[in-house]
């Protein structure tokens, strides 16, 4: 059986990833790190900057390394001694929080703006963000991208991170991005934007997202919500009451296509089959 070209240097298959998200997705300004999941992601982050944490507040540690390092590690909220992520788009409502505000209480997750039409907003205002690269990349599961923006962060985090990552297996999940960017139908952007949708059905709904997002959602009946079916499109939100349709149009992030009167048009389905869909069979 022939070995996949990086299959006995882990390291260089990493970097050849790390080249390719750099140069698809304009992250030049940022370091880049790989981690399994958002849980092994949120782990590492707060034993980093717990550390960092402690460190600053060490009179030894100004001895031990240079002011300039010191002027750089920006302060990274920690309760009880973890990192809190906090979702730039909050599902199923399709709420936008500003990133700032983000920043201000936590770690940014984008998963579900990065690779999206909300995609320059992220790389131009973040400075640290978590995102699952098989949301709107198009990427395999079981890899997550941890972005530092390199000005501001000390080598010291930056080296100490790369150290936590070389420990992680992600030898599998990285191999398979990279092939899955070499398919001849991969493209690294979803350009899909969808925009208001009032429909009468049965009875009348209208989506709640906030316009131009890749995906409607939609506050239902819980007896309306229990008739439909989810598919891979499809997610239905019990607790919450919440119906939310995504979108995808793959492109190459420099236009994006309105897809409203496909998802209306896709809702409609959904209650005139009674919630039965052909995604979902």
């Amino acid at each position: 059986m022939a070995l996949h070209p990086w299959a006995d240097r882990p390291s260089e298959a990493r970097d050849r990833l790390r080249t390719l998200l750099s140069r698809h997705y304009r992250l030049e300004q940022y370091d880049l790190f790989f981690a399994p999941s958002l849980h092994v992601a949120r782990i590492l982050l707060s034993q980093l900057f717990l550390r960092q944490e402690q460190a600053r507040n060490q009179t030894r540690y100004a001895t031990h390394f240079p002011v300039t390092e010191l002027n750089v590690l920006p302060a990274v909220p920690l309760m009880a001694g973890n990192i809190n992520f906090v979702a730039h788009i909050e599902l199923p409502y399709g709420r936008v929080r500003p990133l700032h505000l983000c920043q201000q209480q936590g770690v940014v997750d984008v998963s579900e703006s990065f690779a999206s039409v909300l995609h320059e907003e992220v790389i131009n205002h973040a400075r640290l963000f978590v995102a699952r690269l098989d949301r709107h990349a198009d990427l395999p599961g079981g890899l997550v991208l941890v972005a530092l923006r390199t000005a501001d962060f000390s080598t010291l985090v930056r080296s100490e991170l790369r150290l936590f990552e070389q420990g992680l297996p992600l030898d599998t999940p990285v191999l398979a991005a990279l092939a899955r960017s070499k398919e001849q139908g991969w493209r690294p952007y979803n350009q899909a934007s969808v925009e208001a949708i009032s429909l009468s059905l049965p009875l009348p709904i209208a989506s709640g997202h906030q316009a131009g997002l890749p995906f409607a959602s939609f506050a239902l009946s819980r007896a309306q919500l229990a008739a439909l079916t989810p598919a891979s499109d499809v997610e239905l939100w019990p607790q919450q009451s919440y119906l939310l349709v995504r979108a995808s149009q793959r492109g190459g992030g420099r236009k994006q296509t309105n897809l409203t009167p496909q998802i209306g048009r896709r809702v409609q389905t959904l209650f005139n089959t009674g919630g039965k869909s052909e995604k979902a069979r």
